[in-house]
């Protein structure tokens, strides 16, 4: 009986599923499940031997009209009254029931993981950083078979709890770009990148104008799409909307500028990038404490949403140009990937391989 992986991807952003994707390419003679909202968003860049189960949302709308939220200690996100939340718990528990035997690999969701547990199904519960002691995100560990940091170590937020750290795999660093190759070109110091993600951003057409007019000797590379473009009004800025493959692009940027989400970080140091990290306002602290982390091992330039009102773009970007070229050392680890699939395999092995 070959192994059978069912991952369950957060809907916010295209980083865990970017993650699983990664993660997958390595589950060799595996069947692989993806399940989630919103999947068919991104559903050209999903592997054709990948079966999806695509979900029902989970968020109140007008034809909701007793819902209400329960504040408890041991769950996130624990809606009532909402039929569209009842259908998405039968829709998960049936897909492990048909699916069955199955390991689940959850990025990222406490509830989901309580479900699983609550169904008999084996889980893997992905790591991410922020302040994440509290008792749901624990309840949910101790469910877990195996929790993994696609992170090293020393850019984790630590648990005060023990056997939190001690059941984690630190796989080491990995992005999209890993095992495949890369865009190597060093940078032109007069080409500055700026990245922006789909998961809410401070990088606005306002804040690039500023940076295009103040370095007006820069030429600006803009990845992804923005609000109020015709704020940012200068010759010296060169839209590129969404990419599939940006690295074509930032190879040719000596900085880039973007927010800390996790796949940005992982991906800047693949590449090798000098960095000016912008952490987000995001649950737990996720991203401030990831730039908390860049800033103190030397990595990034750190600067928060509120001081881009008024930056001295010119002084930060010398300031990133100055960071060693040698800063990202240890970060991406070439045997993550196949560490991770390693360790899953080995599970699967555990629980339903007879002796």
């Amino acid at each position: 009986m070959s192994a059978n992986f069912a991952f369950y991807i957060h809907h916010h952003g295209s980083g865990h599923l970017m993650r699983a994707l990664s993660i997958a390419s390595q589950l060799k003679d595996a069947r692989v499940t993806f399940m989630g909202t919103g999947l068919t968003r991104l559903e050209d860049i999903i592997p054709k031997n990948i079966h999806c189960i695509h979900l029902p949302g989970d968020v109140a709308g007008q034809e909701d009209p007793y819902a209400s939220r329960m504040g408890l200690s041991f769950l996130h996100y624990a809606p009532i009254n909402v039929e569209k939340v009842a259908a998405r718990a039968a829709e998960i528990s049936a897909a492990l029931y048909a699916l069955f035997p199955v390991i689940l690999v959850v990025d990222v969701s406490v509830e989901v993981t309580m479900l699983a547990t609550l169904c008999g199904i084996p889980t893997v519960v992905i790591r991410q950083n922020g302040d994440r002691d509290d008792n749901a995100h624990l309840h949910a560990y101790e469910c877990a078979q195996l929790l993994i940091a696609p992170s090293p170590e020393q850019l984790m937020n630590s648990s005060s709890h023990d056997w939190v750290n001690k059941k984690t795999l630190f796989s080491g660093g990995f992005s999209k770009y890993s095992g495949k190759e890369k865009y190597i070109k060093k940078g032109g110091e007069r080409t500055i990148g700026v990245i922006v993600g789909s998961g809410g951003t401070s990088l606005d057409g306002a804040v690039i104008h500023a940076l295009a007019t103040q370095c007006t000797n820069k030429l600006i590379h803009v990845i992804g799409d923005i609000s109020e473009t015709e704020q940012a009004s200068a010759q010296n800025i060169v839209f590129h909307g969404q990419l599939t493959d940006p690295a074509a692009v930032l190879s040719e940027c000596d900085v880039v500028i973007g927010n800390a989400g996790h796949n940005t970080v992982m991906e800047m140091a693949d590449l090798g990038k000098k960095f000016v990290c912008i952490p987000e306002d995001r649950p737990f602290q996720e991203q401030l404490r990831k730039a908390e982390l860049l800033e103190k091992n030397g990595m990034a330039v750190v600067i928060r949403p509120d001081e881009l009102a008024h930056a001295e773009w010119e002084m930060i970007i010398a300031k990133a140009g100055n960071v060693p070229v040698d800063c990202w050392q240890g970060v991406i680890r070439d045997s993550a990937l196949a560490d991770v699939a390693l360790q899953l395999h080995a599970l699967w092995d555990k629980h339903f391989v007879q002796k």
